[in-house]
């Protein structure tokens, strides 16, 4: 939940700027936190169809991907796979 455009710039040593221009022309995303919710979403996906992970609540699951609310992670969520949290995994337990 720290992570910043800054603070990966600083962590890859690039100049922000430069990193901002690779996420968006090579990339393809709109800004850093266009990418950083689908990467952030992709690992809940992989937590929320996993059968071992089913006995944990969904904000757990928010949290540890690094949101800070539930809120917040609904709508990404709904918005990147046109489904609340917890459609996805009931659909993930029917599909297993």
């Amino acid at each position: 939940s720290e992570l910043t455009v800054a603070s990966l710039a600083a962590r890859v040593a690039i100049p922000e700027y430069r990193l901002r221009r690779l996420i968006h022309e090579r990339l393809r995303y709109r800004n850093f936190n266009a990418l950083l919710h689908r990467y952030r979403i992709e690992e809940a996906c992989a937590l929320l169809a996993d059968p071992a992970q089913r006995h944990v609540p969904i904000l757990t699951i928010a949290l540890t991907v690094g949101y800070n609310s539930i809120n917040p992670f609904n709508r990404a969520f709904r918005e990147l796979k046109g489904m609340t949290p917890s459609e996805f995994r009931a659909r993930a337990r029917t599909d297993s």
